[in-house]
């Protein structure tokens, strides 16, 4: 099974299209400094990637993304 937070990095840069440079660990949405539709996406995206309600991804988007993706595996088993 791939990494959660690989996952997420692949939803930034292969979905969304955000350069693998500006994207690791640390990273958080915040950073990218991503407008309000391109949050929406990724949390659309994220969602399906896990089989989880979009709801309750929402307070995930200001953590770093290897803490999202700590908590993404908790949340949803993986």
């Amino acid at each position: 099974m791939i990494d959660p937070l690989d996952r997420l990095v692949a939803i930034l840069t292969d979905r969304l299209e955000i350069p693998e440079d500006l994207v690791g660990p640390d990273t958080t949405l915040q950073d990218l400094d991503l407008d309000s539709l391109a949050l929406e996406e990724f949390v659309v995206l994220a969602g399906e990637e896990f089989d989880t309600e979009a709801d309750s991804l929402a307070d995930l988007l200001t953590l770093p993304l290897s803490e999202a993706a700590d908590r993404l595996a908790t949340l949803t088993g993986v």
